[in-house]
């Protein structure tokens, strides 16, 4: 089960991808994903605060209270960590992925994720996993895994998506993909996903000011 926020932080296969066939398939709808940075860190806060209580106990794997979710937000680690988010087009997060990698560690790495209810029965979660695992596979790491309650449905549905192994003991699952060599093809189809997920960004910041300016004569900028 993943750790506290102080302690740990959470948590397509021909030579173009990181994830089997089926997930390919199933992952087929565009939605852009862009890196997150440290500059975003105030939205992630957002983001995970406006979790409720059931999905705050299934991303972290207990009842996080609002003091523990900001301990968790600061303790990412942006220099060894990966965070991708999907925003609205009003620059909310609507989904953040967190590939956490334990210091020292050269095999694996954590896979989290949280989607808010509004951008839920999309598909998000699934292409933020297939994201992570080029992202993974990328950086020489040769296992993705995710922990988390057997109860988590949403991430089981994902794990048999992306055709992981998965072991149940008790009340939590453990899913693990290996993950193939990385090559040219796999860090092109990254440069582009996140071309994409930027300039996508970019035209709902532009999107958004040009709203603002003629609705209210101002815009608080978010990002």
């Amino acid at each position: 089960m993943t750790q506290p926020p102080e302690t740990a932080p959470l948590q397509a296969t021909d030579s173009a991808s990181a994830v089997p066939p089926r997930a390919r398939r199933l992952s087929a709808p565009i939605i852009p994903i862009r890196p997150i940075g440290p500059e975003h860190r105030e939205q992630l806060l957002r983001h995970f605060l406006a979790l409720g209580p059931d999905d705050r106990y299934l991303r972290f794997g207990y009842a996080a209270s609002d003091e523990r979710v900001r301990l968790y937000v600061d303790s990412i680690r942006f220099e060894s960590d990966e965070i991708f988010g999907v925003f609205n087009r009003k620059l909310e997060l609507l989904a953040v992925a967190h590939i956490a990698i334990e210091p020292g560690q050269t095999e694996r790495a954590e896979f989290g994720v949280s989607v808010l209810p509004k951008g839920r029965g999309l598909g998000i979660g699934t292409r933020l996993f297939a994201r992570a695992a080029v992202d993974a596979r990328n950086r020489g790491l040769r296992v993705l895994y995710m922990q988390c309650l057997s109860s988590n449905a949403a991430m089981l549905k994902i794990a048999r998506r992306a055709g992981m192994k998965v072991h149940n003991e008790g009340g939590e699952t453990e899913a693990y993909l290996e993950l193939p060599e990385d090559n040219y093809q796999s860090h092109f189809n990254a440069l582009m996903e996140n071309q994409t997920g930027q300039i996508d960004y970019w035209v709902k910041a532009a999107m958004r000011q040009w709203r603002c300016f003629w609705l209210f004569g101002r815009c608080t900028d978010t990002a």
